[in-house]
């Protein structure tokens, strides 16, 4: 009797064991077919036709690297001469957004765009993209560009933290300085990209070699649009800022009779027409604003009065920097001449031990990047913190990557949720949020004008 109970009772459990093991077996089918899906080539079933979206196109005979599963050629038709837009599917569990221009292309050039055309503020790049419109400009691509603060209790709605040159005039450059929102002070460091007169590509840390000469003493000037503090003590402020400084305890000098815009090589008299010993000077449209951090101010503003008059000193380094026409600049150079940059791989190595205020440059996140080589320029937006369809990448593996595809230099622009890619009339990426989220300027490629 004893057994046959056992008998009985095993029965159920017996049966109860099997249901649980075929349903562990189809969750293990279920999600390799979803990840096939998502990270693999679908293979065409014998004797029916594949078909894609008409604006997704596999390149056939593809030679690709074997970092990367697939690539799909995106809205063909509406290709210009000289440019493309591909997505990749990364080994790693990323999916790669990239823009590409011909460097040799005669319609096409490289531009930047600063976000509501002014240092304060936000836009988005569809906000953007919709106002060149209007002016007669028609960009074909524009990814995110530099680093900056969203917004502070000074009251700036966002400003950009790196160097911007538009049109020849100089806009921002910081004081190159290790500490939150920067990055480190060398050549790997703060880089920026520009193209000269005659479309030679730069890529470079770059310097302020600025000062004012009054009298028999000369001031050196730290930046130019960027927070005035004891870490940066003496900045030069533009109309292109925005109305106001927006410091604080600043002593403030008004100056006039100067020639304007700046640009990266530049003198020029003026005349002082106001001091402020309180900050939040306005902005003239016809001057700029010399801001002196406190401590510092106390002997110069016994030598700075009103009348006083000099000449203001700016040549920017390397020299080639002086002619620039359009300059961008992001944080952490990736590749030089084909090779990821040492310190890039032992910042990886170190986990960031190197430079910890970046600490998220060795974990997988939504990045946004400009790369060339001696043939293309290419616009790239990596997604992320999307799991089962994209992880995002470190900027190791990005630089890897990167390698791969063919690009030999290569800068990191701001990323996370800002990491965007707009391109022939919409964002094509999937940003981490649901929302395009609002910039501070663009890094574009566009048609040239006829």
């Amino acid at each position: 009797m004893y057994t046959e109970n056992n008998r009985r009772n095993l029965l159920p459990k017996l049966i109860a064991i099997c249901g649980l093991l075929l349903l562990f077996i189809l969750v293990i089918n279920a999600v390799q077919v979803f990840e096939k899906e998502v990270f693999q080539p679908p293979t065409p079933k014998v004797g029916v036709k594949e078909t894609r979206p008409k604006s997704v196109k596999v390149e056939a005979k593809e030679i690709r690297p074997e970092s990367v599963r697939r690539r799909d050629a995106l809205d063909t038709k509406l290709w210009p001469d000289g440019f493309r837009l591909y997505r990749y599917y990364w080994v790693g569990g990323a999916v790669v957004y990239v823009a590409e221009m011909d460097r040799d292309a005669k319609n096409l050039r490289f531009d930047v765009e600063l976000a509501n055309s002014q240092i304060l503020r936000r836009e988005t790049i569809t906000g953007a993209t919709r106002r060149l419109k209007k002016r007669g400009i028609q960009p074909l691509a524009g990814v995110n560009g530099s680093f900056g603060i969203r917004e502070d209790s000074y009251g700036r709605g966002g400003m950009i933290f790196n160097l911007y040159i538009q049109k020849g005039e100089l806009i921002s450059i910081p004081k190159l300085i290790d500490r939150w929102g920067y990055s480190p002070p060398s050549p790997w460091g703060e880089t920026s990209f520009g193209v000269t007169p005659d479309d030679e590509f730069l890529l470079d840390a770059v310097y302020l070699n600025g000062s004012l000469q009054i009298g028999e003493e000369t001031l050196k000037i730290d930046a130019i649009n960027q927070i005035c503090d004891s870490y940066c003590p003496v900045v030069l402020y533009t109309p292109r800022f925005g109305t106001s400084t927006l410091t604080r305890r600043c002593y403030e000098f008004t100056l006039k009779k100067l020639t304007l815009p700046l640009t990266g090589k530049y003198t020029s008299r003026f005349v002082v027409t106001a001091v402020n010993p309180r900050g939040n000077s306005i902005i003239p449209s016809d001057g700029v604003v010399l801001a002196i951090e406190p401590r510092l101010a106390t002997h110069w503003y016994k030598q700075i009065t009103k009348s006083s008059t000099g000449v203001l000193d700016i040549a920017l380094t390397p020299e080639k920097w002086q002619t620039i026409q359009e300059g961008i600049g992001g944080n952490l150079r990736l590749l030089r001449d084909g090779e990821i940059e040492p310190e890039l791989i032992e910042f990886a190595r170190g986990r960031n031990s190197s430079a910890y205020r970046h600490s998220n440059a060795a974990h997988q996140h939504p990045r946004s990047a400009l790369g060339f080589n001696d043939e293309k320029l290419f616009l790239i937006v990596v997604d992320g913190r999307k799991s089962g369809y994209s992880l995002g990448m470190t900027l190791y593996q990005m630089a890897n990557f990167f390698n791969d595809i063919g690009i030999k230099h290569a800068i990191n622009f701001d990323g996370g949720s800002s990491s965007a890619l707009w391109a022939l009339g919409k964002i094509v990426n999937r940003p981490a949020h649901p929302f395009e989220r609002p910039i501070f300027n663009v890094a574009l490629i566009r048609t040239r004008e006829k």
